[in-house]
């Protein structure tokens, strides 16, 4: 850890305003060459904008993401924050691993965001005590079971250490997530709902092969379809908070192979 976390750094990016950009650039140049020596350019232009008396406002959503590998198991867990950046995607794998390159993954992960923005990655955590499932939804991105630690450090390539929890890949089949990627997302009702699919994706031959009878359920979806009203950008000036999901599907459905998942607002 070089700098810190929690606060995207260096190539995460910065915002500034127009009016503000108009009169930084009157001092840029001079500004520029005072503070040479700094790490990298938003420290610059905080240090200039420091001199002209604007203070640094803390926003979350800035994305440095300093690792190697896949980053799937950090975009499937993403923390409580809208989605503004994301830094280094030269350097990692494509994010939908579903035969996309890296270019084609940014774009259906925008169709997304265009639909609804607030929430994209957003993760919501369901139970169903009957079927007992636990599925983890990171909107428009994916739909799993259990975390999993897919990436190494930054100038390390190591697995360790983080500032925050990580799993290793279990070698177990019954143990491993399953795993379904965006498929398609659509505009539904008249309420300003959005309806997106996922579809199962296994990354090799014999990844989820489990003879566990309690697996058998699970094995045979291969489409999770989700529904959930557009995120009010309002938000998250409020206290952030995950809203929560829940299995409409019944148990004794004619299709099985699909589940139906509605995110809400939690209530307690």
């Amino acid at each position: 850890m070089m700098h810190t976390y929690g606060l995207g750094y260096g190539g995460a990016g910065f915002a500034i305003s127009y009016p503000l950009a108009m009169q930084l650039e009157k001092v840029l140049d001079g500004c520029i060459d005072r503070y040479s020596y700094m790490h990298g350019s938003d420290e610059r232009i905080g240090a200039c904008l420091h001199e002209m008396g604007v203070p640094l406002t803390i926003e979350l959503g800035f994305h440095q993401v300093d690792i190697r590998g896949d980053l799937y198991g950090l975009l499937a867990a993403h923390p409580i924050a809208p989605l503004v950046s994301l830094h280094h995607l030269d350097e990692v794998k494509p994010i939908f691993p579903t035969g996309m390159n890296q270019i084609e993954s940014l774009e259906n992960l925008a169709g997304a965001y265009t639909m609804d923005p607030g929430r994209t990655l957003q993760q919501s955590i369901c139970h169903d005590f009957k079927r007992k499932w636990s599925v983890s939804v990171s909107w428009g991105y994916t739909v799993q079971i259990y975390p999993r630690l897919t990436f190494q450090t930054w100038k390390s390539w190591g697995n360790e250490p983080f500032t925050f929890n990580t799993r290793p890949i279990s070698p177990e089949p019954c143990d491993r997530p399953l795993v379904y990627f965006l498929d398609n997302v659509d505009r539904v009702g008249e309420n300003d709902e959005t309806l997106t699919s996922y579809k199962r994706f296994v990354p090799e031959p014999g990844w989820n092969d489990c003879n566990r009878d309690d697996f058998r359920s699970v094995f045979a979806v291969h489409t999770v379809n989700i529904t959930s009203p557009r995120m009010d950008p309002v938000e998250w000036s409020k206290a952030p908070r995950r809203q929560c999901c829940e299995i409409t599907s019944p148990m004794d459905g004619t299709d099985n192979t699909v589940v139906q998942v509605r995110i809400k607002r939690c209530h307690f």
